[in-house]
């Protein structure tokens, strides 16, 4: 079956930050240091003029001429002890003296490896933006016996979340000889609330086979001063965060203090998103599972169209600022007729529109399955209902339900009246 992505035939897409956007622990100017070939060596520079968003920790890079010459590159990098405490001592890798990971000694990542956002790039252009490559290093700055590291869980569920806390845990005890590593129950206000208990990998042995988050979670509760108050009082060296956009600024707000203090306590993030929409990585958790799970729906609504006269399903799935599980659930299904994702605009009426597709589908196949991304349409809504721009207790923009608005707009504006919209 033939699949209209959109209707902007016309209309080229905007630039969308959702696919590129990037999550780091720092404020809104990047640590840009450029690279030079010819000595093989990084050297700071002071940041380019970059339009980005005024956000804390999800960038959105928008480039332009960032190179003064091809031989030279930009390297977006990502905070270190090292920057704020120049002095610290390093020790060799525990990786090294595991048995069962010897192997590892000779896939150690070089400081000096870096990944290209683009892998495309013409010949005389900027060589453009690279990260810091991620891995285990030869040198770490903390002996084992002196971690006392601690993991987070903060905003909604995601799948996969028991499996990252289950590989955090056995990773710093089997791999790194960690002992002391605390579970924060309740999301940030955990860490105030003292609300904690201890992980070992027999505690966290089966959860990555329950749903949910093992730590439990919460949305808000952040106060960055009683955070890292408590990080101090209880010699906590390493915090692991698991969240979303609002958790990972309340996760550089935490590094910031931290900095300002002189800690030695590491920050590190982990993106919790299943819209896959985070550049540079190979996928975010819990992606695979949602596609899988709005198949389910697809199939549902393709039997229900399917059975009636000029029946139109309309499936809503996630995404508030990008398409990629209601685009991967669409190319999975081959069900679906249209799919609508922020990243490309559509228009509803005239030549081209949403509803001359949806009449003229209807004409040749007598039913309709549309698969439609949370965040699509919200200008169209917004216009109508004039609605205040409210948000929840992580930050995040309030979206208006695009599902029901498209569905009465079908019934009314489409002149091949839909027996059934669901």
């Amino acid at each position: 079956m033939d699949i209209s992505v959109s209707f902007s035939k016309t209309r080229p897409p905007p630039f969308s930050p959702s696919l590129c956007r990037q999550l780091s622990l720092r404020p809104n100017t990047p640590q840009l240091l450029r690279f030079s070939r010819n000595n093989g060596t990084f050297r700071r520079k002071p940041p380019p003029t970059i339009s980005r968003p005024n956000k804390l920790a999800v960038t959105a890079i928008q480039i332009s001429n960032l190179s003064e010459n091809e031989d030279d590159f930009v390297l977006e990098d990502v905070p270190h002890l090292t920057d704020f405490l120049p002095n610290l001592p390093s020790y060799p890798n525990p990786l090294q003296k595991s048995q069962g990971y010897s192997i590892v000694k000779k896939t150690f990542v070089s400081p000096e490896d870096v990944v290209a956002e683009n892998v495309v790039i013409q010949k005389g252009s900027p060589r453009g933006v690279h990260f810091r490559r991620t891995g285990p290093r030869e040198k770490v700055y903390f002996k084992p016996e002196e971690v006392r590291a601690c993991i987070v869980t903060c905003g909604g569920l995601c799948p996969g979340i028991n499996t990252v806390i289950r590989e955090i845990v056995c990773g710093l005890n089997n791999m790194y000889d960690v002992e002391d590593i605390l579970g924060i129950e309740g999301g940030y206000k955990g860490f105030y609330s003292k609300n904690t208990m201890m992980l070992t990998p027999k505690v966290v042995n089966h959860i990555h086979k329950c749903g949910g988050t093992f730590l439990r979670t919460s949305r808000g509760g952040h106060d960055t001063h009683k955070i890292v108050d408590n990080i101090e009082d209880r010699g906590i060296n390493q915090v692991y965060i698991i969240g979303g956009d609002g958790t990972h600024k309340g996760a550089a707000l935490i590094y910031e203090e931290v900095k300002k203090r002189g800690l030695q306590v590491s920050v590190a993030g982990i993106p919790k998103t299943i819209d896959n929409d985070i550049a540079v990585i190979d996928k975010s958790f819990g992606f695979d599972t949602a596609v899988e799970e709005a198949q389910r729906a697809i199939n549902a609504a393709h039997v229900e169209v399917e059975s009636v006269e000029n029946g139109v399903g309309i499936v809503k799935l996630m995404g508030r600022y990008s398409g990629f599980i209601a685009m991967y659930a669409t190319l999975a299904s081959r069900d679906v007729d249209c799919c609508l994702i922020p990243e490309s605009p559509f228009y509803l009426e005239g030549r081209g529109g949403l509803f001359e597709f949806i009449e003229q589908r209807l004409k040749e196949n007598g039913h309709l399955v549309i698969v439609v991304a949370e965040g699509a349409g919200q200008e169209y809504i917004a216009a109508e209902v004039h609605a205040a721009d409210k948000k929840d207790a992580s930050g995040n923009k309030l979206l208006l339900d695009i599902g029901p608005w498209l569905s009465d707009k079908i019934k009314v504006c489409c002149t091949i009246f839909p027996s059934v919209v669901t």
